[in-house]
């Protein structure tokens, strides 16, 4: 009875605090009550259909279970047919171990008697991670795997917004202002003029210039010198400057899109990438972008797609050819601050204030947190393969971070591949002419051409940031542990250049260029490969009379399939011959032409000059992709003495030879390899899937063990070396397999020793760098007229000047700079004719038609 009094007298004082409540909070007692009734009403009908519905799912289950019954089999014979089910199952299961003992017993007999066929198939990530060997812990960051099976985004589609009017019928308007907005900072000039680094080199600037005077005791010259230097220095720093922007930002992000859309199909990108990128930003470090230059339009693109994925817009490197009316003062609002190509001396001495100038603006640039794009290569490839890097503006990036101005910086190699390239083509320069310096007009007359045309389509891959200070601290290591007479330094310091000993110092040079060319090859294997290059590909090296297209479509599947299995990435997807007919109408008649026969399609290339040059273009992005195959093809032929017989380590020889040969046209391998272990790869790659050699009945594996466990029987006193032999395949395929190959580099090779038969001029005098380039493509011409030189591309500016950077390494020539002008003429120990054929026949050895 009190638990009764007490329930109830809670009940009525929560009665009344419920009434106060609702009065307080001006609330009808009848609609508080009816409302939550309603509620609990209907969450209660919700819940029984719910379990009604779990219910009849399991009755549903259950009843899989058995065959015989139907649908409206009640809940007791379900139980009973599953105990029947289980007790058969245990029966099938007793025959079911037999027959599968059965059956491993015959697949082990098989696997005895018989070698498996293992077409292995390895799982290809679109994420373009870091190197395992130099950057394992930003190989580990940043990845997010879901990311991965994402499709690709074309930056042109902007994203559906429905919640508003302007939204709907202004998206363009809207995008852009909705877009994260960043406060960017720029270094005052005070803060620049007034470093310790400026000071010193106008001070070294003007001690220099007195002692030319020969008046170093001039106080008042000296005084009247300095000052000039210092008019100087803030002249140089207004035309390097930046003027980055949101505000024109978003202006040219709006015009982009209109823009952009006129001669463009799409730019894709790829989400799991971005997302990298993004979460990479968040760190606080600076982000160096460093892309692979093919065109004017690299460095809009790039900032139009770091913009519209809510990031940083970075400052850009850019030549100060591109420092025109209007447009440069454009380009600078978008980052651009202007460097020069080439930094001459003044008065016959450094430019010191220049380059400090350069040092101390980027510095400041990265300490306050501003992101950093360069191109490593230079300038843009003319030939379509990457270019060899240049290290001065990543040589102020890590001295920045070995004198602690910044704690690290985020490295971000970025490759991009046009289906048809925007800036037109570069034959002209490759057949000798002069580049046209840009203009005003010529800007405007392209812009024209270029929204009157059709490029197909753009795609932009991003690798993986990884970390400059992790890099920096693993290729120091090794380079303090190889000892100094093994180090090679792939590039020599140039007055021209700020890669010199004022800006990074000679311990940290090897590790500087190692880099370098790590990056320029991780850009080049993620650079994607378009509809047009696998065609030209394919036309210049098996196809050069024409195909049908059906036989074509063919090779571009078994190519597909080759390029799938590397780990390649293709932007093109269907049915082959489509792939073809949109390439070949990318191209243009001018290039590949399409002709009936016998009622049937032919398709064919045009291999004559100029057309050939700017195919060809197209063409060298995969030859980097099959360099090696080609190498040890053409390796094969030399050393053939037609029994068939192949030496391994003559092979291996002839191999690296050509390696060195064509040093200056590839980065056959991450620095952090082995020239020597990259061959083997690819040799036993083309052993196990292309069959070129015949294998014993023994594995290739057993039988390298046996002859090695020989040299270490105990019964001979001295331990007996037996090589290694290879039995070439003789069989139709392989022959036409190695034939392909060989073509790969033929035009290169060709176009070596051409250049080295010209050298053979040079006995006893000396011949400007433009009159001898200028001979030995007469030479060239002269030699394609006879059929001495069977491929047009071969006549190409930028491989002989490789070639005679190749000549200059060897010891054979030198090369004296006078200001602008270079002078080339032989050793004096090899200033005779015996010593120039022998040159030539160190290269031509390897041309399978050698002459």
């Amino acid at each position: 009875m009190d638990k009764l009094i007490q329930c109830s007298i809670w009940g009525v004082l929560s009665f009344v605090c419920l009434k106060l409540y609702l009065k307080w909070r001006q609330i009808n007692f009848y609609m508080f009550v009816s409302v939550n009734l309603t509620k609990l009403v209907l969450n209660s009908v919700i819940l029984a259909r719910m379990v009604d519905v779990v219910t009849s799912r399991m009755f549903e289950s259950f009843n899989r279970f058995s065959p015989n019954q139907g649908p409206q089999t009640d809940s007791l014979s379900t139980l009973s047919n599953m105990k029947r089910f289980s007790r058969d199952q245990r029966c099938k299961r007793a025959i079911s171990r037999e027959v599968d003992i059965k059956n491993r017993e015959n697949q082990l007999l098989d696997i005895k008697e018989n070698i498996p066929d293992l077409q292995l198939t390895r799982p290809k990530s679109i994420l373009r991670l870091a190197c395992q060997n130099c950057t394992l812990t930003s190989r580990e960051s940043l990845v997010n795997k879901t990311t991965e099976r994402m499709a690709l985004r074309n930056m042109f589609n902007l994203p559906k917004a429905t919640h508003s009017i302007i939204a709907r019928y202004f998206s363009d308007f809207y995008y852009n202002w909705a877009l994260k907005k960043f406060n960017y900072q720029l270094v005052p000039d005070e803060t620049i003029l007034a470093d310790d680094r400026i000071r010193k080199s106008i001070e070294r600037m003007t001690r220099e210039q007195l002692e030319d005077a020969d008046k170093q005791d001039d106080d008042t010259l000296y005084e009247k010198l300095f000052e000039m230097n210092c008019k100087r220095a803030t002249k140089l720093l207004d035309d390097m400057k930046s003027y980055l922007s949101d505000y024109v930002l978003r202006c040219a992000n709006w015009f982009f899109h209109k823009m952009f859309p006129i001669f463009l199909n799409s730019v894709l990108v790829h989400p799991g990438q971005i997302n990298m990128i993004k979460e990479a930003s968040k760190s606080g470090l600076p982000l160096i972008f460093l892309p692979l230059h093919r065109s004017h339009l690299d460095y809009l693109l790039l900032t139009y797609i770091v913009v519209n994925n809510g990031m940083k817009a970075p400052l850009v490197a850019a030549g100060d050819n591109l420092r025109l009316p209007f447009f440069g003062q454009m380009l600078r609002g978008l980052g651009a601050f202007y460097i020069k190509r080439r930094i001459d001396p003044i008065e016959g001495r450094k430019d010191h204030i220049y380059k400090a100038l350069l040092h101390t603006y980027m510095n400041h640039s990265l300490k306050i947190g501003n992101n950093i794009e360069f191109y490593i290569e230079g300038g843009r490839t003319r030939s379509g393969k990457p270019l060899m890097p240049k290290y001065g503006v990543f040589s102020v990036i890590v001295d920045s971070l070995m004198d602690g101005t910044i704690e690290d910086a985020l490295l971000v190699p970025v490759s991009m591949n046009y289906d048809k390239l925007v800036d037109g083509n570069f034959t002209r320069e490759q057949l000798g002419e002069p580049k046209k310096m840009e203009n005003v007009m010529n800007t405007i007359k392209s812009l024209w051409k270029s929204v009157n045309g059709d490029y197909g389509m753009v795609k932009v891959d991003f690798n993986q940031p990884c970390s400059l200070r992790e890099l920096v601290k693993t290729f120091k290591s090794t380079t303090e542990s190889t000892p100094v007479e093994k180090r090679k330094l792939c590039s020599t310091v140039s007055n021209s250049s700020i890669y010199g000993t004022e800006v990074v110092a000679d311990i940290n040079k090897n590790v500087i260029e190692n880099i370098s060319r790590h990056i320029v090859y991780d850009a080049c294997q993620s650079t994607s490969v378009m509809a047009t290059n696998a065609v030209a590909f394919l036309l210049l090296t098996k196809y050069r009379n024409g195909a049908a297209i059906e036989e074509l479509a063919t090779a571009l599947d078994i190519l597909r399939q080759d390029l799938d299995y590397s780990q390649k990435e293709l932007s093109f997807q269907g049915n082959s011959i489509d792939v073809i007919n949109y390439a070949v109408d990318m191209l243009g008649p001018a290039l590949v032409r399409k002709e009936r026969m016998n009622k049937q399609e032919i398709i064919k290339p045009q291999i004559d000059l100029p057309n050939s040059i700017e195919l060809s273009y197209y063409s060298n992005t995969l030859v980097p992709h099959y360099a090696i195959d080609s190498i040890i093809a053409l390796a094969i032929n030399s050393i053939d003495d037609k029994s068939g017989i192949i030496d391994a380590d003559h092979l291996m020889e002839a191999a690296n030879e050509l390696c060195d040969i064509l040093q200056y046209e590839f980065i056959f391998c991450k620095p952090c390899q082995s020239i020597e272990q990259t061959i083997r790869y690819y040799l036993d790659d083309l052993i196990f899937r292309k069959q070129i050699f015949i294998t014993e009945n023994e594995t290739t594996l057993e039988s390298k063990s046996r002859k090695l466990a020989l040299q270490f029987e105990d019964d001979e006193e001295e331990a007996v070396y037996i090589p290694l032999k290879y039995q070439l395949n003789n069989d139709s395929k392989v022959r036409e397999y190695l034939e392909f190959y060989r073509v790969i580099v033929l035009p290169l090779l060709e176009c070596y020793a051409v250049s080295a038969q010209t050298i053979a001029r040079l006995v006893g005098k000396t011949m400007l760098e433009t009159e001898l380039i200028k001979e030995t493509l007469d030479n060239l011409r002269m030699q394609l007229i006879n059929k001495s030189v069977l491929h047009s591309e071969a006549i190409s500016t930028d491989t002989v000047r490789n070639a005679l950077k190749l000549f200059v390494s060897w010891g054979i020539l030198e090369c004296h700079n006078e200001g602008k002008l270079r002078l080339y003429y032989l050793k004096k120990d090899e200033n005779n004719q015996k010593s120039a054929e022998d040159l030539f026949f160190r290269i031509n050895k390897f041309r399978p038609q050698a002459v």
